[in-house]
């Protein structure tokens, strides 16, 4: 009894001294605000460059609806690789198509009730329309890594956003290394907000972006 008495606080106290240099990996959360916007929801946070992901991102299929004529959702971020599904749930034919430089594709015209879908396998901004109708416009963002986050209508994002990649079936993605990043936005009525920032060993960076109308930047420099 009085060895186990001696050894459990020596122990104890290993595993102080080295779990908090084992916590190397933070968060990065945020809001922002907008001016000339009604809402500063909708609005993509992400982080330009990052270290690789241990999970295979490629094989993900990722849905852009269409009803009502309006494609849902308006801004879907997705990962180099990965596929995006675009169903007609509307009572009408579609002609989904796209002039964008990272990814031109025509659809075709197709009836309610089916889908279509592509690849996307270079980062940057798709712009997406339908041939049909005028006023059907949305933007697919490829991005190179999983950090990322869409804000709220509150204009709140955190980075790396789980629950949006867990309802996606995508899990395994874990928190930044500890270390300097470029954080950046997109909006394609804002003026671009870039910041540095340094993410902790344990713990939550906080960034805010107040945001303008202007031209859009690109996502990455080619």
């Amino acid at each position: 009894m009085i060895r186990n008495v001696g050894i459990k606080p020596f122990v104890m106290a290993m595993l102080l001294t080295f779990l908090p240099a084992l916590a190397t990996a933070g968060k990065i959360s945020g809001t922002v605000k907008v001016r000339g916007l009604r809402t500063p929801e909708n609005i993509l946070v992400y982080v330009s460059s990052a270290p690789k992901v241990s999970v295979e991102l490629s094989s993900y299929e990722f849905v852009m609806d269409q009803r009502n004529l309006t494609f849902i959702p308006y801004i879907l971020p997705i990962v180099v690789g990965s596929s995006v599904r675009f169903p007609n749930n509307d009572k009408v034919d579609h002609n989904v198509f796209s002039l964008s430089r990272t990814k031109k594709f025509n659809l075709g015209s197709y009836k309610p009730g089916e889908s279509k879908t592509v690849i996307f396998d270079r980062p940057g901004i798709v712009e997406v329309r339908c041939d049909v109708h005028a006023e059907m416009l949305a933007y697919i963002l490829v991005l190179k890594n999983p950090y990322f986050a869409i804000t709220d209508k509150k204009g709140r994002f955190e980075i790396p956003d789980t629950r949006y990649l867990e309802r996606l079936g995508i899990t395994g993605v874990k928190d930044l290394p500890s270390g300097k990043y470029l954080v950046k936005t997109w909006h394609q009525k804002l003026k671009t907000g870039k910041q540095r920032v340094v993410v902790p060993e344990n713990g939550v960076v906080s960034v805010k972006f107040a945001l303008s109308r202007g031209t859009a930047g690109v996502l990455y420099k080619r």
